[in-house]
């Protein structure tokens, strides 16, 4: 091949040298007159012919031979190399046909008990996933990207890497047959180690015991160590059951280290542990009760830890008698299905008291809201801290946009008694305008940012104080002073005891009064839900201020477009599951058609046999579900799993962009998941 390259080379120069020659010749005899001028231009011209007949009947014949000599030897020696590739190598036709293959293929085909002499087997019979690679490279066939996929092939995991190419030939490029380069790399160990390696990972995890206190008070003296050893060797044994290490760092409290695997089994058993431990009886009359928090995925073991300690601090945020699992990217929650007891003492009332006073103080201006859409419960607590921040002789602000029905007699008392000011009250866009560097903002009623009368207030200032009765979400409010009391029948009852402890001559007026008692009548559904002693003692507080509860209760009344639509929700009721009633309410012509929805749902209630109800209200492009249940569901953890959240017997979730059809189907569905999880 080199020699023939050489020649082809010299072959200008030989033709140059006989050019030359001839035109020398030429040049000499016509310049001397002679005859054989022209003989010497045709003798020029033959050896140029001649040449030229030299070069193409040897040289580029022996070239063009040796050319595809040497590409038969080069393809021949790819095709061996690409036959001996240990990774499996295919050629595949436009409808899906292996047309070539190399041995590591054939071994694949026979380990997969394929037929190996079969060449034009369909690639779906080799990969049951091949239809989805296949479209996908159908779609980049006009250009020549390469489409990657993860195929499975018996128990083998493959990562497909397919391209397109052409076979040989002289037509044009769009006119060719294209065919799939199907190259498949062997993942199943690589995918083995991934998962080991992912179930070996240390996550942190903390357990602690409730009620310890109330435990050791209602058991007798000489059975508290017995009582306190019982609980941690049901506590080691269970996590030791999943590789799990249980350290106690004092007498309630336990550092839980185990594997992802571990937790992961765990969050599979739904930690029965939760229930198991409440079967300890030895002369207790309370029920044990645990808090258990994990940190999983961190970067590090710190990180870990600092998920688990704010899992922790949202587990007994929540009420306690739960599990929750949290990762960067989700928190997972188990457990917390009973309505639990409310605390019989009100230390911690005196103590956020004193701390709401102390913060007062020091700020110029006081903003308060509630929810969007506020009820009686948002209304009557945000009057109670209007009256709190009035007695130190400090600008304070109620913002509410949106006045409902029930609001709208107390909102207009207000409005026309002299002795409230107008800007008792003010819009969203009015309390920006005037949002001042040295002031604070309270939320009642809620402790999500997204549920917020003004969301924007929250980002104008870190000082935030939260008032509520509703369990904690991950995305609660960031505030520098918290009081969430999960068990509390209502955020009116919270501040009732708030009130008197925050001055001892702080007295609100009737009108105050009955705005705060209606919060706890429309929230308790007349003292019939959720109420405990406190509750009463707080309404017994209201009464002595002055309240008239014959007033409220008139104050109270539906109209009758209300009374109408409830009625016709009512009516159109649909039962689910044998134990859970559905139904939609209609918000034309209502003035506060959510409240309505929510009262609807209590009403549903009333029907013997139903577990828990959901009323569905469709607000311009919203529908808000409002969810009732007695004490057989906790309609909290459904609402949570669809982005909600609430108290463990009222609840609601906001979906956006749905039709009233899809919102059911959705919640259904959860319903069903969550019944088959035993998660209700």
């Amino acid at each position: 091949m080199r020699s023939l390259l050489k020649s082809l080379m010299k072959w200008p120069l030989w033709f140059l040298l006989c050019v030359l020659a001839g035109t020398g010749a030429f040049f000499a005899l016509f310049l001397t007159g002679r005859k054989e001028t022209w003989i010497a231009v045709a003798a020029t011209l033959a050896g140029a012919l001649l040449l030229t007949i030299i070069w193409y009947a040897v040289l580029q014949k022996k070239l063009e031979a040796t050319m595809a000599e040497m590409a038969q030897e080069t393809s021949k020696a790819l095709s061996d190399q690409m036959l001996k590739l240990p990774d499996p190598y295919a050629l595949i036709s436009e409808e899906g046909k292996i047309v070539w293959r190399n041995e590591a293929f054939d071994q694949m085909l026979e380990d997969h008990g394929t037929d190996a002499m079969v060449l034009t087997e369909w690639l779906g019979e080799i990969f049951p996933d091949a239809e989805r690679f296949w479209n996908r490279w159908l779609e980049q066939s006009e250009g020549n990207e390469e489409a990657e996929e993860e195929e499975e092939s018996g128990a083998r995991h493959y990562l497909t890497l397919g391209d397109r190419v052409f076979a040989a030939d002289v037509r044009p490029l769009k006119d060719q047959t294209a065919f799939a380069a199907l190259l498949l790399t062997d993942e199943t160990e690589h995918l083995q180690t991934l998962v080991e390696l992912q179930d070996e990972r240390n996550v942190s995890g903390l357990c602690y015991v409730d009620n310890f206190e109330e435990l050791l008070k209602s058991t007798e003296t000489e059975q508290q160590s017995l009582l306190s050893a019982i609980i941690e060797q049901r506590i080691a044994k269970y996590f030791q059951k999943y590789n799990g290490i249980t350290c106690k760092t004092e007498r309630d409290r336990f550092f839980i280290s185990m594997d992802a695997k571990g937790l992961r089994e765990c969050s599979a058993d739904r930690f029965s542990l939760l229930k198991d431990v409440k079967t300890i009886k030895l002369g207790n009359k309370t029920a044990v009760t645990l808090s258990i928090a994990f940190g999983s995925d961190g970067a590090s073991y710190d990180e870990n830890m600092d998920m688990a300690r704010a899992a922790m601090d949202l587990a007994l945020a929540r009420g306690g008698d739960q599990a929750i699992v949290k990762t960067p990217l989700n928190v997972e929650y188990f457990g917390g299905k009973a309505l639990g007891e409310a605390a019989q003492t009100r230390v911690k009332a005196r103590v956020k008291a004193q701390a709401l006073r102390e913060l007062m103080v020091s700020k110029d201006q006081i903003f308060i809201m509630g929810h969007a859409n506020a009820d009686n419960d948002a209304f009557g607590a945000s009057v109670a801290v209007y009256r709190m921040a009035v007695s130190l002789f400090k600008e304070a602000h109620i913002v509410i946009n949106n006045i409902s029905s029930s609001v709208r007699p107390l909102y207009d008392s207000f409005q026309t008694n002299p002795s409230y000011p107008r800007e008792m009250f003010m819009t969203s866009a009015d309390a920006e305008r005037r949002f001042k560097d040295n002031a604070m903002v309270i939320v009642v009623d809620t402790n999500r940012k997204a549920m917020c009368d003004c969301p924007i207030l929250l980002e104008m200032t870190d000082q935030i104080v939260v008032i509520d009765h509703h369990r904690q979400a991950s995305d609660s409010i960031q505030a520098i002073l918290s009081y969430v009391e999960p068990y509390a029948s209502s955020a009116c009852e919270m501040v009732s005891e708030i009130l008197q402890y925050f001055d001892e001559d702080l007295v609100p007026s009737e009108l105050e009064a009955e705005s705060i008692y209606s919060g706890i009548v429309v929230d308790t559904n007349s003292f019939t839900d959720r109420t405990s002693a406190r509750t009463f003692e707080a309404a017994a507080y209201l009464k002595q201020c002055g309240a008239d509860l014959v007033k409220v209760k008139k104050l109270l009344r539906e109209n009758y477009n209300e009374y109408k639509a409830k009625a016709e929700t009512t009516r159109g009721a649909e039962i689910y599951m044998d134990g859970f009633a559905f139904a939609e309410c209609d918000a034309e012509g209502l003035d506060s058609p959510t409240i309505v929805g929510a009262q609807a749902a209590n009403e549903l209630l009333n029907i013997s046999g139903i577990k828990a109800s959901f009323v569905f209200t469709k607000v311009n492009d919203t529908i808000y579900v409002s969810a009732r249940s007695i004490d057989e569901v906790n309609v909290q953890l459904i609402c949570e799993r669809l982005g909600g959240g609430g108290h463990l017997s009222v609840a609601g979730v906001q979906m956006k962009d749905v039709s009233v059809e899809e919102a059911m189907t959705r919640v259904k569905d959860t319903i069903r998941l969550m019944t088959k999880e035993g998660a209700i």
